[in-house]
């Protein structure tokens, strides 16, 4: 969020489902939940897509248990769930609509706490500005050269790293320490 207040921040990339960042006062169009998340819910198999206020499903499975989820699928005509994407799902559009642009066009790729072996998402790291550097804040070393193509190249000496860095260290760590450099 300190990237977004200080109007730096072009995109934040997520895997998460569990809204934090939301939750964090990041604005909505500042966000791409390559997953999905629990701001939003939706009837399953509707097109266009049918829409459902998350309070509403939170109700029926918390407060009705197995009736109250059968009596919103009845009551919408299908199954209801949160917005998440379960494996085999497409990513939302807007992941595919605006990677290409917002990558080419960064200054700075900051990638936190990842293992980056899940695609299409581990591709980000490759598809940043050629100039742009990256800096990977994780407790181990994720997304190298030797494994994901064009990854990261931190473990590399002189002329084959120019741009990338790792801090070695948790994501708090790592963002207090990026916050008090800002």
């Amino acid at each position: 969020r300190l990237l977004s207040d200080k109007g730096v921040l072009r995109r934040c990339y997520s895997q998460n489902i569990d809204s934090l960042e939301r939750q964090a006062g990041l604005p909505e169009d500042k966000l791409i939940a390559a997953h999905g998340n629990f701001d939003t819910a939706h009837v399953i198999d509707t097109e266009p897509e049918e829409l459902v206020d998350i309070d509403e499903l939170r109700r029926a499975v918390l407060q009705g248990g197995e009736d109250g989820w059968k009596a919103l699928r009845e009551a919408k005509g299908n199954l209801v769930k949160p917005k998440i994407v379960f494996f085999g799902e497409n990513l939302p559009d807007r992941f595919y609509d605006l990677r290409a642009e917002d990558l080419g066009s960064c200054d700075l790729l900051i990638v936190l706490g990842t293992s980056l072996v899940v695609e299409p998402f581990a591709s980000l790291v490759g598809s940043a500005a050629p100039g742009a550097p990256r800096l990977l804040i994780n407790k181990e070393p994720a997304g190298t050269y030797n494994k994901l193509y064009h990854g990261f190249r931190f473990e590399q000496e002189g002329a084959e790293n120019w741009r990338d860095a790792w801090h070695n260290g948790s994501c708090d760590e790592g963002c207090r320490e990026l916050a008090a450099a800002l």
